[in-house]
């Protein structure tokens, strides 16, 4: 079984874990960083690889997400 960490902004958990699921891994979360993000790990066969590479490009887009709406809220507060 191989293993996959990522670190998931508290902001976006919810949909993370949902996508999560979705896709039928299994996983354990594990602390948190001393920036308030999630520690996942995700268990895995090598046959689930491709999965594990959609989950990763599902947190890179809900993180730029995140971004883009931390931009918008900081340009309002100008």
């Amino acid at each position: 079984m191989r293993k996959a960490s990522m670190e998931v902004p508290a902001d976006v958990i919810g949909d993370f874990t949902q996508k999560l699921t979705e896709l039928g891994l299994e996983n354990a979360l594990t602390g948190t960083t001393d920036e308030g993000e999630i520690e996942v790990e995700i268990y895995y066969d090598k046959d689930d690889s491709e999965l594990v590479d959609e989950l990763e490009e599902y947190l890179e887009e809900l993180k730029e997400q995140l971004n883009e709406e931390e931009d918008e809220e900081e340009d309002e507060d100008k």
